[in-house]
């Protein structure tokens, strides 16, 4: 399990990212869950907030 900045598509990143304006931090990487799923088909994904959320694989 990764909790972390993450979001389930790139579209509700760019959301946050323009949200957030100048309070975002370019440099960092975010994890986008539809992304991972394509080599990891199993992940599952869970939004606790409007820029957090779990990654989880099972067994």
């Amino acid at each position: 399990m990764i909790g972390d900045v993450a979001f389930e598509t790139r579209k509700k990143l760019e959301q946050c990212r323009e949200a957030a304006g100048d309070e975002w931090d370019d440099e960092e990487i975010y994890f986008v869950a539809d992304e991972l799923k394509r080599a990891f088909p199993k992940l599952a994904f869970t939004q606790v907030s409007y820029c957090a959320g779990i990654l989880a694989l099972p067994r």
